[in-house]
This record gives structure tokens, C-alpha cells and sequence, in this order.
């Protein structure tokens, strides 16, 4: 969730989330109600960013090396941000969340402003017109000093920034399709609801979101299986349990559901060596950070689709019939 300096941030409107890694959408995609993906119209250069950061984006200079990856945008609006569920700006982190569950993991949302970063990308290349001829009228210490084509007073802040972002080997680089759109718009405010009243499926969905953020792969692996744990809410007996749960959850009877079941029971085994320090082959590793995302994930996916926390007859039902 959006914490620390941004929890401060007060502001009765809407808000605009910068986001790099996704492919730039030809129109504005509706992704449920009051937020959207937009994209922006001019590219981010370095140029436009300290622009921002002339009118009170302190931490514009971060963002210099991703600035041409910026290609959208998320808007969440405030008319919006109704009960049980988030405010405006956690309602973006949560369209943010929805994106990597559906597989796009490569992608961040950087930073957040009081007004479209439409107005902060291309701005030097728009106004620079009304710099030259303030120049030339009023001299260089007047157009430099007393800049009549400075941005609006900026409000927001960085968001989700990292030097260094795991992605798993499958994460998506296409295209949002329509069916991610309608399965979003569809399952957005079950989504809100759950994540606002859960603690249980809160700290699964953050572990959904911020392994990508550890220094390393078995770092990684650890916190996702943190996440997989809280989906099932058990303290014992936790091989076996997960094992026939997941397989039982996600496979129909017969030889898939066997299938599964042997593969979770590995994959746990390869958890706890990686988590334990024991020696095993980088390629390995990657693998079992790869798919325990991908167990996570799909536990996730399934749970939003049923609308609540999975319980014990969801497990009986699993199992039994």
C-alpha cells in the first residue's frame, strides 16, 4: 500500500500516477470505476521532469534514467474512493496490484501528482516559444529567473521507485488485452473490499507485490511463500496441507490435480533449501522464485474471483467433491 511520506499527502481530487513499464495504449483504458490508464501525449525527457522540479517535485531527478520508459499513466479519481475500501491514491496501488497479478510484472508506478503528468511530459518542447520570446523581450535573467511558461505548483511525491526490480522470466510484455480489461472492471471493487477488510489477504497481496523489491532471488522466494502461508492461514503440518490445498483449489480430480499436488510439494522443498542457505543451482533458484510467484499469484487470482477469503469449506469443497 502507498505508506510513509505519501500517506501525508492530503488532497481532495484526483490523482495521477506516473507508471513505466507498460506498453503505451493507443486511447485511455478504462480499468474499473473512476481509474484509467492514459497515455501520455509527448515523451518524458529530463528536461520536462526538472521542470517539476522548479515548481516542487523534490524528488524529480530519481526518475531521470526511466524517464523514457514513462509512457502512461493511471487516474483515480475521487468521486470514487467509496466504503469499505481505499482512498483515491490507494485505489490506484491497488489497479497498480491488479496489473501484476495479471501479469504484468515488469512495471512500476513511480511517482504521484495532484495534476496529469500530460502537463509535465513535452512541457519544455511545448513552451519553449514563450521562453524565446521572453528572451528577446524582457532579456535572460527575466526569462530564466521569472519564467512565464513554469508548470502549475506541483503536488505529490515519489511512489514506487527502485534501482533494482527481480521480474519473472514470463512476465508479460504485450499489450493490455480486453479480456484483462473486463476481468479487472469486473473484479476490481471485490478486490477493494477484500484488501480493505483482510488482513490475511492484505499481507498476501503485498507479498505478491514487493518481492520484486529483495536484493535476490532466495530473499524472494521467502517472502512469496510468507504470502502463500497467510492465503491458507496454517502453522502445521505445512508441506502436505499446501500441497493438496493448492493442487485441490486450482486442478480438477484426475491426473492434473496429482500433478499439481507433486509439484507444490517440490517446490516447498526447494523454498526451504534456497531459504535455508543450501547449496543449489542459480538456474534453480530462479526457477522456484519463478514459480512460487506464479502459485501466489494464481491463489490470488482465484480468491479475487470468488470475492472472499478462502476458508475451510473452500478447502473442504476442494478436496471432497
Amino acid at each position: 500500500m502507498i505508506k510513509k511520506e505519501q500517506a501525508k499527502l492530503k488532497r481532495d481530487g484526483n490523482w495521477y500516477i506516473l507508471v513505466c513499464g507498460i506498453p503505451k495504449p493507443k486511447e485511455p483504458l478504462t480499468l474499473a470505476s473512476g481509474l484509467s490508464l492514459r497515455p501520455l501525449d509527448s515523451p518524458m525527457s529530463v528536461f520536462d521532469l526538472a521542470a517539476a522540479g522548479a515548481v516542487g517535485f523534490r524528488g524529480w531527478s530519481v526518475l531521470e534514467p526511466v524517464a523514457k520508459a514513462c509512457t502512461c499513466e493511471i487516474e483515480s479519481a475521487k468521486d470514487s474512493a467509496v466504503l469499505p475500501g481505499y482512498d483515491t491514491l490507494n485505489r490506484a496501488w491497488l489497479a497498480s496490484a491488479l496489473l501484476v497479478l495479471r501479469g504484468f510484472t515488469g512495471h512500476l508506478s513511480l511517482a504521484c501528482s495532484s495534476y496529469s503528468w500530460n502537463l509535465v511530459a513535452g512541457h519544455q518542447e511545448r513552451t519553449s516559444h514563450i521562453f524565446e520570446k521572453q528572451l528577446q523581450e524582457e532579456g535572460p535573467e527575466s526569462a530564466v529567473y521569472k519564467s512565464k511558461r513554469e508548470l502549475p505548483p506541483f503536488s505529490g511525491n515519489l511512489l514506487d521507485y527502485h534501482l533494482r526490480l527481480l521480474i519473472n522470466s514470463d512476465t508479460r510484455k504485450d499489450f493490455l488485452t480486453k479480456e484483462d480489461l473486463s476481468w479487472i472492471h469486473q473484479h476490481y471493487e471485490a478486490f477493494n473490499r477484500l484488501a480493505a477488510e483482510s488482513e490475511s489477504f492484505r499481507l498476501a497481496l503485498t507479498a505478491a507485490i514487493d518481492w520484486r523489491y529483495t536484493n535476490e532471488a532466495r530473499t524472494a522466494i521467502a517472502r512469496l511463500w510468507s504470502g502463500i502461508e497467510s492465503i491458507f492461514g496454517i502453522s502445521s503440518e505445512l508441506v502436505f496441507r499446501i500441497s493438496l490445498l493448492s493442487a485441490s483449489l486450482l486442478e480438477e480430480r484426475g491426473e492434473a490435480r496429482k500433478t499439481r499436488f507433486k509439484e507444490v510439494k517440490k517446490l516447498y522443498g526447494l523454498r526451504s533449501k534456497s531459504i535455508h542457505g543450501e547449496s543449489l543451482p542459480e538456474e534453480r533458484v530462479l526457477s522456484a522464485m519463478n514459480d512460487s510467484f506464479n502459485l501466489l499469484r494464481e491463489l490470488l487470482l482465484l480468491t479475487i474471483e470468488k470475492g472472499h477469503v478462502l476458508t475451510t469449506k473452500d478447502f473442504d469443497n476442494a478436496v471432497f467433491r
